[in-house]
């Protein structure tokens, strides 16, 4: 009998002819799934949230010269817009030559007074009022600043996204991420107002983003050096975020070299500016800054910063960045990176001297918050890689869900409990002031104040006697010199300033005349 081949063979089980995927497919996909272009309907959703986000912001937000801070960055901008780095004090002539007087009792907040310089240099960084100039060139005064705090703020969010997906995660999770940046309470208060820090945020990230693209080009490495030099300009303490810019670009020495070109321009305009105004390329306008650090800030800055960083974000943001360890594909350059730029930037300002005094100190350290966020986000994705492997599905979109929803509603809490939303409002005050300072006070008066005294140089062509460092004996002979010269004498001080300025340093028969919310106006009879 004829036998066949056929007949010795050993029949299969049919579930072992299926092909089970391995873990380096599920891994493939993965990355295929989080790397893919978002939906349309996806980007026109964010571009509508993004709008939206502008128009609340604009609702809110001010553009004053008010404190030191807006008021110092604002009339360094004017003075760039009118082609000069610094100007002449305003020191009445019957006081003596400038040479003979103490400046420090005319130089009003947001300028300084340095040793062999007789003139009156701003004291802030040149980045944020450049920024001023320009658009105030072109727009004016009114809407040029306004527009630069606006397009800061919408550029830092979007800058977020992009970034997160530049560095591989899913279009859910880096539309999350910046959600999350857009409500974090300390990103409004300081977008709303005249502050550097969300442009500095800005930048940084501008910075980290081309930094991640460069490894595919080498002209993103000229543009990370431009964008690193800008943040440099608008806050010098966004040097610290090169260690993780080099980590990003990995020892590409071609590519650090571009990187290094592209940051020249701003680093000779930086040294060049402090060595005119402050007597050295790495002086500033701040003075001996390093005074203002010290170990024993460390404890108590690291337990304020952990404190407000778990009330003003949401919990996983904490949590999810030690999460991308559990998986292969997250540990991953970019994430040691960002966690080097938190350590890095925020480990620097534990030990400042006023870190530690209230929740919106947290401002000092937004690029490092926004670096953060974005390794919180790679925990997110490494957590969703392990379901990938269960067969699980709709990870991502489900944890930035929870992300968004979390976040917004952490948001809307601490907003209206630190009263966020209020800010401009005290802000608009010293604009009312001065306002009321140029119809009531004749041009020939001066103005005793200190809080003030920015915005009364800025919004007039007054003298100010900033009385912090005046005693009695001195404001006495001010008085007899400025009576003689038929010279009106006024204050503008605010309700916490009045015992100090009107009682203390400079007593007199003081009577109020008008008020801007509780900034008091006040003439010397």
């Amino acid at each position: 009998m004829a036998s066949s081949s056929s007949s010795l063979r050993v029949p299969v089980p049919e579930r072992s002819l299926s092909i089970e995927p391995s873990r380096a497919q599920v891994t493939d996909a993965a990355q295929s799934e989080a790397r893919k272009p978002a939906p349309r309907w996806f980007a026109v959703i964010g571009c509508v949230g993004l709008a939206v986000y502008a128009l609340f912001l604009s609702r809110h937000m001010t553009v004053v010269a008010g404190g030191s801070d807006s008021s110092g960055y604002l009339n360094s901008a004017r003075l760039f817009a009118a082609g000069e780095l610094q100007v002449d004090l305003r020191v009445p002539e019957e006081f003596g030559a400038v040479a003979t007087v103490d400046r420090a009792h005319f130089s009003p907040q947001g300028f300084g007074v340095f040793e062999g310089n007789l003139r009156l240099p701003p004291s802030y960084p040149t980045g944020l009022p450049l920024h001023f100039a320009l658009a105030s060139r072109i727009l004016g005064w009114t809407a040029g600043p306004f527009f630069v705090q606006l397009l800061a703020a919408v550029a830092a969010v979007w800058l977020s996204y992009f970034t997160a997906r530049a560095m591989g995660l899913h279009h859910t999770l880096a539309a999350a991420g910046a959600v999350v940046l857009a409500t974090f309470p300390v990103f409004i208060f300081t977008s709303i107002q005249t502050l550097s820090d969300t442009m500095a945020t800005t930048w940084a990230l501008a910075a980290v983003a081309c930094m991640v693209k460069a490894r595919g080009a080498t002209a993103w490495a000229v543009a990370a050096g431009a964008a690193f030099a800008m943040g440099v300009l608008v806050r010098p303490t966004n040097v610290l975020i090169a260690p993780a810019l080099v980590v990003l670009l990995g020892w590409n020495v071609r590519r650090l070299v571009a990187f290094g070109l592209g940051g020249l321009p701003g680093a000779a305009w930086f040294a060049y500016y402090n060595h005119t105004l402050y007597g050295g390329a790495f002086k500033s306008g701040y003075g001996d800054i390093w005074a203002c650090f010290a170990w024993e800030f460390g404890w108590p800055t690291a337990a304020h910063f952990a404190e407000w960083l778990l009330k003003l974000l949401p919990a996983a943001m904490l949590l999810w960045p030690l999460a991308a360890l559990a998986h292969r594909a997250t540990r991953t350059r970019a994430w040691g990176a960002m966690l080097l730029l938190f350590s890095a930037h925020a480990g620097v300002y534990l030990f400042y001297n006023v870190s530690h005094d209230t929740w919106w100190c947290l401002r000092f350290i937004l690029p490092a918050v926004a670096a953060l966020i974005l390794a919180g986000l790679m925990g997110a994705e490494a957590m969703a890689r392990w379901a990938d492997q269960l067969g699980w599905r709709g990870v991502r979109p489900t944890l930035a869900a929870v992300l968004v929803g979390g976040a917004i509603a952490n948001s809307w809490y601490w907003t209206q409990n630190l009263s966020i939303l209020h800010v401009p409002g005290y802000e608009r005050a010293y604009a009312e002031a001065a306002e009321k300072i140029r119809g009531l006070v004749p041009p020939k008066a001066i103005v005793l104040c200190s809080a003030a005294s920015g915005t009364i140089y800025f919004y007039t062509e007054l003298p100010t006697l900033v009385y912090d460092s005046i005693t009695p004996p001195i404001f006495e002979e001010y008085v007899a010199k400025a009576r003689g010269a038929g010279r009106a004498i006024y204050a503008a001080v605010f309700d916490i300033e009045e015992e100090d300025a009107l009682r203390q340093r400079c007593p007199g028969n003081w009577h109020k005349i008008t008020a801007a919310g509780n900034l008091g106006i006040w003439e010397l009879r």
